[in-house]
């Protein structure tokens, strides 16, 4: 619920499975601290400490793009194959692929036990020290392999489906294939060359895409994912290390123990995560059933939409920019504050127009035999727009190396979003999506608390970076429900109130929101490493905002 994405299974259906391994949980890859494999934190390659801003403004610049890039293709694969899967399968067949996820995501989390993070955010690693990771990795693929296939049998018998058994074993297959990427893109990501993770993130996911839509169009039925997860992880385990040249595997395990404090806090983080935001996964197949598990996870789609490819961007970034400046509280105040802005004004008003909308979406895209799912898009949507904006807290614990608090904060949202679901579970499927966003508005107060403690601005000032963006929304759907009233077609329903929630959520932030509009831009642009009129005169400072660096930022601008 911090944002985290641990192994959430229904953000991926089978087509993120092959990226996982580098992003379950804490959005490890695009997180480099800077420098080099064998470099010092905050020192890009070749610099000193006194280069260190500008360096690392123009690589934190190219990694935004890139990033971005690479998320944009990869989801936008992804969500295209999931939908074309969706119409051709029917909620029935899809729901074996969904049940296989939720397995598949515990896997690609248990690969990895949080060491591509530990290769990251460490100040100095050698190639020893790598390679030694890469073989751990292999050895747990190994072990893992072995009891996915035998335990297929069990999971199939737990969600009452006989496919799931032999689609289980056959993917077991692929677990070192999905390993041997791993460790290959935590260096590539810590030297800032996201532009080879993010090449290999989006051939994989053409690669899989094609192959999973080619294998539903021959009539592969729930079989697709298979093609699509081994096609994946073929293509972009093979990318990475030719990118990375290796490193070579070795028996060195000594180098990887100072690895292991770091690590073992963030897989104990991403385990609770998983766990907390699986578990209505795995009791809607459980106790209604597969058809209500796709229904669910399509839904779900909805939510991780904004989570990854706006908050996975974003806080990409944030996460070494907030190490970097942890001894300038002031430095991270302002980082803090304008993320938040950008992440509230991308997703708030997105995700409220896929909630008004949410009917006519889910006809036009899925088809009528997907209707059922159009009640739980609405009121996941409202929760991602929330989970999106605080996408940022992990990367702000992580980055100022709180890893107790992220561990005390995750306990404590696995029991509230745990009680949330199986209360929620009581009224049916539509209770469960209630009991999980729910969950996520009672914890908010929690995480506005921890940004306040960690960086000094006050809640006030955080709502106020919010306040904007939802106005805007609001007003946006107040006129989609005005249009809704009129007796139109479908589409110049859909289409209609699309152009009405635009221009009433614009002329919003334009009529009472103008001087921090013009924030939003500059602060966008700096994200991008582009300057604005007004940033050309100032010197080039925070690796996300240059022009909150003016402040301790948490003025409202």
């Amino acid at each position: 619920m911090t944002g985290n994405t641990a192994g959430r299974a229904g953000e991926a259906t089978s087509g993120a499975a092959g990226n996982m391994a580098g992003q379950n949980g804490s959005g490890h890859d695009g997180q480099p601290p800077g420098g080099t494999a064998g470099g010092t934190a905050g020192q890009p390659p070749g610099g000193t400490a006194g280069g260190t801003a500008g360096g690392t403004a123009g690589g934190t610049a190219r990694g935004v793009r890139w990033s971005f890039g690479a998320v944009l293709a990869r989801q936008g694969f992804q969500i295209v194959c999931a939908v074309v899967l969706a119409r051709i399968l029917g909620p029935q067949s899809y729901g074996v692929i969904a049940a296989a996820t939720v397995y598949i995501s515990l896997a690609a989390l248990l690969l990895d036990q949080g060491m591509s993070a530990a290769l990251i955010q460490r100040a100095d690693v050698t190639r020893r020290m790598a390679g030694a990771t890469a073989t751990l990795n292999l050895l747990v693929a190994g072990l893992l392999a072995a009891a996915t296939w035998f335990a297929a049998p069990w999971v199939s018998d737990f969600f009452r489906v006989e496919e799931l058994e032999p689609i289980l074993q056959v993917l077991a297959f692929a677990i070192p294939l999905k390993a041997l990427a791993i460790t290959p893109r935590s260096m590539l990501s810590r030297e800032m060359l996201l532009h080879k993770v993010g090449a290999a993130d989006i051939a994989a996911a053409a690669a899989g895409s094609a192959a999973g839509i080619g294998a539903a169009l021959a009539g592969a039925g729930p079989w697709s994912m298979v093609y699509q997860v081994v096609a994946t992880d073929l293509v972009c385990s093979a990318m990475l290390l030719a990118a990375s040249r290796g490193p070579l595997p070795n028996f060195g395990f000594r180098a990887v123990v100072p690895l292991f404090k770091f690590s073992l806090s963030v897989f104990a983080t991403d385990c609770l995560a998983y766990f907390s935001r699986n578990l209505d996964n795995i009791l809607v197949g459980r106790v209604l059933g597969v058809s209500a598990l796709s229904l669910y996870g399509m839904a779900y789609r909805i939510l991780v939409v904004p989570v990854q490819l706006i908050g996975q961007t974003v806080n990409r970034v944030m996460f070494p920019a907030f190490a970097r400046s942890a001894d300038r509280r002031d430095l991270v105040a302002a980082n803090l504050v304008a993320a938040t802005r950008i992440l509230a004004v991308a997703s708030i008003p997105l995700m409220t127009f896929v909630a008004c909308a949410a009917p006519e979406l889910v006809n036009l895209v899925l088809g009528p035999e997907w209707m059922p799912a159009a009640a739980l898009v609405s009121v996941l949507a409202i929760g991602g727009a929330r989970e999106t904006v605080f996408y940022v807290t992990p990367a702000l614990m992580k980055g100022l190396g709180q890893s107790s608090l992220i561990i005390r904060y995750e306990i404590l949202a696995a029991v509230v979003q745990v009680s949330g679901i199986v209360i929620g579970l009581q009224f049916g499927v539509f209770g469960v999506a209630a009991g999980y966003a729910v969950a996520g508005f009672v914890l908010t107060p929690v995480l506005l608390r921890i940004q306040t403690r960690l960086t000094g601005v006050t809640v006030k000032s955080q709502l106020f970076s919010i306040l904007p963006a939802v106005h805007s929304a609001l007003w946006g759907a107040a006129g989609y429900g005005l249009w809704s009233l009129a007796d139109v077609h479908s589409l110049w329903h859909l289409f209609g109130g699309l152009a009405i929630f635009i221009i009433l959520a614009l002329a919003a932030l334009w009529l009472f929101h103008r001087r921090m509009l013009s924030g939003y831009v500059e602060q966008a642009l700096a994200l991008f490493g582009r300057t604005s009129s007004r940033q050309r005169d100032q010197r080039p400072g925070s690796q996300a905002v240059n022009r909150g660096e003016k402040g301790r930022g948490n003025d409202n601008d």
